[in-house]
């Protein structure tokens, strides 16, 4: 009786840890998409997003991603300047899981390259102006 209990925890932390995984990687790819939106807006225009609707277009209004927007799950800092960041497109912040700020995730660099923050290390990175 005891192997089986023993058993079946070990398959739920392997089904846990799957599932974390999967969902750190469908948010990294949603990530991924809002940088490519930002850049390809930001070339079309020479100016930063200043709001979700701005962006749509250029991730052809996936809901999903909106949904993670418009809700705050993903937090974007609008109107940023690529040519302002003084600190390095690959140093700074453009968007973030909200949780991030408390207990770390991941993190939406201006380059469009997506990185796993701790907390700490959040609050030390530049954010986009």
């Amino acid at each position: 009786m005891k192997k089986i209990a023993i058993v079946c925890l070990v398959l739920l932390v392997a089904v846990t840890s799957a599932s974390a995984q999967a969902q750190d990687k469908q948010r990294a790819n949603d990530l991924k998409q809002i940088g490519l939106a930002y850049h390809n807006y930001y070339d079309a225009n020479r100016k930063g997003p200043t709001k979700v609707e701005d962006l749509e277009p250029y991730y052809e209004k996936d809901k999903r991603i909106t949904g993670l927007l418009n809700s705050g799950d993903v937090v974007f800092l609008y109107g940023a300047d690529l040519l302002k960041q003084t600190e390095g497109t690959s140093k700074t912040v453009l968007a973030y899981e909200k949780q991030v700020p408390e207990k770390g995730g991941l993190v939406l660099m201006c380059d469009g390259s997506v990185k796993k923050m701790t907390a700490e290390e959040f609050k030390k990175a530049p954010k986009a102006k």
